[in-house]
Protein backbone atom coordinates (compact mmCIF):
# COMPACT_ATOMS: atom_id res chain seq x y z
CA UNK A 1 0.00 0.00 0.00
CA UNK A 2 1.63 3.47 -1.17
CA UNK A 3 1.83 5.85 1.82
CA UNK A 4 -0.38 8.70 1.98
CA UNK A 5 1.39 11.97 0.19
CA UNK A 6 -0.02 14.42 3.04
CA UNK A 7 -1.60 14.14 6.41
CA UNK A 8 -4.87 15.26 5.16
CA UNK A 9 -4.91 12.43 2.92
CA UNK A 10 -3.62 10.20 5.42
CA UNK A 11 -6.50 11.29 8.09
CA UNK A 12 -9.32 11.06 5.21
CA UNK A 13 -8.01 7.29 4.20
CA UNK A 14 -8.15 6.55 8.38
CA UNK A 15 -11.34 8.26 8.58
CA UNK A 16 -13.12 6.11 5.85
CA UNK A 17 -11.37 2.93 6.48
CA UNK A 18 -13.15 3.59 10.37
CA UNK A 19 -16.89 4.41 9.22
CA UNK A 20 -16.69 1.56 6.76
CA UNK A 21 -15.73 -0.37 9.60
CA UNK A 22 -18.99 0.84 11.49
CA UNK A 23 -17.36 3.14 13.71
CA UNK A 24 -18.74 6.43 14.83
CA UNK A 25 -17.58 9.90 14.63
CA UNK A 26 -18.43 12.28 16.70
CA UNK A 27 -17.97 15.62 17.37
CA UNK A 28 -18.74 17.61 20.45
CA UNK A 29 -18.22 21.10 22.15
CA UNK A 30 -17.27 21.07 25.26
CA UNK A 31 -16.71 24.54 27.57
CA UNK A 32 -13.45 23.61 29.69
CA UNK A 33 -10.39 21.88 28.55
CA UNK A 34 -11.19 19.47 31.52
CA UNK A 35 -14.27 18.20 29.74
CA UNK A 36 -12.20 18.20 26.54
CA UNK A 37 -9.35 15.69 28.20
CA UNK A 38 -12.49 13.62 29.91
CA UNK A 39 -14.02 13.05 26.24
CA UNK A 40 -10.10 12.06 24.79
CA UNK A 41 -9.46 9.97 27.85
CA UNK A 42 -13.73 7.80 27.13
CA UNK A 43 -12.72 7.72 22.98
CA UNK A 44 -9.10 6.25 23.60
CA UNK A 45 -10.77 3.30 26.60
CA UNK A 46 -13.52 2.84 23.29
CA UNK A 47 -10.82 2.25 20.77
CA UNK A 48 -8.80 0.08 23.28
CA UNK A 49 -11.58 -2.14 23.86
CA UNK A 50 -12.24 -2.38 20.18
CA UNK A 51 -8.76 -3.44 19.77
CA UNK A 52 -9.37 -6.11 22.91
CA UNK A 53 -12.16 -7.48 20.71
CA UNK A 54 -15.06 -6.13 23.71
CA UNK A 55 -17.96 -7.71 21.90
CA UNK A 56 -17.08 -8.05 18.90
CA UNK A 57 -17.59 -11.88 18.95
CA UNK A 58 -21.38 -11.18 19.64
CA UNK A 59 -20.98 -9.08 16.10
CA UNK A 60 -19.71 -11.96 14.98
CA UNK A 61 -21.20 -15.02 15.74
CA UNK A 62 -20.08 -18.16 16.45
CA UNK A 63 -16.70 -17.78 17.28
CA UNK A 64 -15.01 -20.35 19.21
CA UNK A 65 -13.50 -19.10 22.32
CA UNK A 66 -10.07 -20.87 20.81
CA UNK A 67 -10.89 -18.97 17.60
CA UNK A 68 -11.47 -16.09 19.67
CA UNK A 69 -8.32 -16.26 21.49
CA UNK A 70 -6.12 -16.78 18.12
CA UNK A 71 -7.79 -13.73 16.90
CA UNK A 72 -7.46 -11.68 19.79
CA UNK A 73 -3.83 -12.81 19.81
CA UNK A 74 -3.28 -11.75 16.74
CA UNK A 75 -4.41 -8.78 16.77
CA UNK A 76 -2.65 -8.27 20.10
CA UNK A 77 0.86 -8.83 18.11
CA UNK A 78 -0.09 -5.77 15.60
CA UNK A 79 2.97 -4.23 14.60
CA UNK A 80 5.42 -6.53 15.99
CA UNK A 81 9.11 -6.71 14.78
CA UNK A 82 8.39 -9.94 14.29
CA UNK A 83 6.87 -9.28 10.96
CA UNK A 84 7.52 -7.68 7.92
CA UNK A 85 4.15 -5.66 7.90
CA UNK A 86 2.23 -4.65 11.00
CA UNK A 87 -0.80 -7.03 9.88
CA UNK A 88 1.53 -10.19 10.20
CA UNK A 89 0.38 -12.34 12.86
CA UNK A 90 -3.30 -11.81 11.47
CA UNK A 91 -1.81 -12.99 7.60
CA UNK A 92 -0.57 -15.71 9.69
CA UNK A 93 -3.34 -16.70 11.37
CA UNK A 94 -5.50 -16.48 8.27
CA UNK A 95 -2.80 -19.22 6.92
CA UNK A 96 -3.26 -21.03 9.84
CA UNK A 97 -6.96 -20.97 9.32
CA UNK A 98 -6.93 -22.48 6.03
CA UNK A 99 -4.35 -24.70 6.49
CA UNK A 100 -7.11 -26.46 8.97
CA UNK A 101 -9.36 -25.68 6.20
CA UNK A 102 -11.74 -23.19 8.22
CA UNK A 103 -12.64 -21.19 5.97
CA UNK A 104 -15.41 -19.86 8.46
CA UNK A 105 -12.71 -19.16 11.05
CA UNK A 106 -10.37 -17.53 7.98
CA UNK A 107 -13.42 -15.30 7.50
CA UNK A 108 -14.35 -14.28 11.11
CA UNK A 109 -10.41 -13.68 11.50
CA UNK A 110 -10.89 -10.70 8.73
CA UNK A 111 -14.09 -9.46 9.91
CA UNK A 112 -12.50 -9.04 13.52
CA UNK A 113 -9.41 -7.50 12.55
CA UNK A 114 -11.51 -5.16 9.96
CA UNK A 115 -13.55 -3.71 12.83
CA UNK A 116 -10.88 -3.77 15.68
CA UNK A 117 -7.94 -2.29 13.27
CA UNK A 118 -10.08 -0.42 10.12
CA UNK A 119 -6.73 1.42 9.09
CA UNK A 120 -5.34 -2.34 8.27
CA UNK A 121 -8.52 -3.24 6.74
CA UNK A 122 -7.98 -2.92 3.09
CA UNK A 123 -4.77 -4.16 3.36
CA UNK A 124 -5.85 -7.52 4.89
CA UNK A 125 -8.32 -7.85 2.05
CA UNK A 126 -6.04 -7.29 -0.36
CA UNK A 127 -4.19 -10.52 0.95
CA UNK A 128 -7.13 -12.70 0.78
CA UNK A 129 -7.53 -13.56 -3.08
CA UNK A 130 -3.81 -15.15 -2.54
CA UNK A 131 -4.42 -17.10 0.58
CA UNK A 132 -7.57 -18.55 -1.19
CA UNK A 133 -5.01 -19.33 -4.18
CA UNK A 134 -2.51 -21.33 -1.61
CA UNK A 135 -5.82 -23.09 0.24
CA UNK A 136 -7.38 -24.37 -2.97
CA UNK A 137 -4.21 -25.74 -3.91
CA UNK A 138 -3.33 -27.03 -1.02
CA UNK A 139 -6.62 -28.48 0.01
CA UNK A 140 -8.92 -28.84 -2.74
CA UNK A 141 -6.70 -30.74 -5.27
CA UNK A 142 -6.75 -27.19 -7.81
CA UNK A 143 -3.37 -27.52 -9.74
CA UNK A 144 -1.82 -23.89 -9.77
CA UNK A 145 -1.85 -23.79 -13.83
CA UNK A 146 -5.41 -24.62 -13.63
CA UNK A 147 -6.39 -21.90 -10.88
CA UNK A 148 -4.56 -19.77 -13.26
CA UNK A 149 -6.13 -20.45 -16.53
CA UNK A 150 -9.37 -20.27 -14.53
CA UNK A 151 -8.59 -17.19 -12.63
CA UNK A 152 -7.54 -15.80 -16.14
CA UNK A 153 -11.82 -16.14 -17.46
CA UNK A 154 -12.89 -15.24 -14.57
CA UNK A 155 -11.42 -11.53 -13.38
CA UNK A 156 -13.82 -10.64 -11.18
CA UNK A 157 -13.01 -14.07 -8.86
CA UNK A 158 -10.77 -11.67 -6.34
CA UNK A 159 -13.31 -9.02 -5.92
CA UNK A 160 -15.78 -11.84 -5.37
CA UNK A 161 -13.96 -13.56 -2.42
CA UNK A 162 -13.29 -10.21 -0.93
CA UNK A 163 -16.66 -9.01 -0.75
CA UNK A 164 -17.72 -12.54 0.49
CA UNK A 165 -15.01 -12.58 3.14
CA UNK A 166 -17.49 -10.98 5.39
CA UNK A 167 -19.88 -13.34 5.99
CA UNK A 168 -18.26 -16.26 6.97
CA UNK A 169 -20.82 -18.65 5.16
CA UNK A 170 -21.41 -17.18 2.19
CA UNK A 171 -17.55 -17.07 2.12
CA UNK A 172 -17.10 -20.82 2.73
CA UNK A 173 -20.08 -21.37 -0.45
CA UNK A 174 -18.60 -18.95 -2.53
CA UNK A 175 -14.83 -20.60 -2.10
CA UNK A 176 -16.42 -24.36 -2.61
CA UNK A 177 -18.22 -23.32 -5.84
CA UNK A 178 -14.88 -21.75 -6.91
CA UNK A 179 -13.21 -25.04 -6.41
CA UNK A 180 -15.59 -26.84 -7.91
CA UNK A 181 -15.83 -24.20 -11.02
CA UNK A 182 -12.59 -24.66 -11.21
CA UNK A 183 -12.17 -28.76 -11.29
CA UNK A 184 -15.01 -28.14 -14.20
CA UNK A 185 -13.70 -25.49 -15.98
CA UNK A 186 -10.14 -27.90 -16.49
CA UNK A 187 -12.51 -30.95 -17.77
CA UNK A 188 -13.90 -28.56 -20.27
CA UNK A 189 -10.96 -26.79 -21.61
Amino acid sequence: MMADRTVVQRVKNQRDARLSEGWQEIRVWVPTEQDAEDIRNIAAERRAKAEALDGLSREVPKVTPQTEGRIAQAIAAHGSAAYDTPSGAVLDLMSQLAGEDDLQGFSRAVVILARAKPANAKYVLGRVPAKISSFLVQHRAIAASDLMAWASANPQWTEDVKRAVRDPQEFERVVEAMAESIKAFRKSH
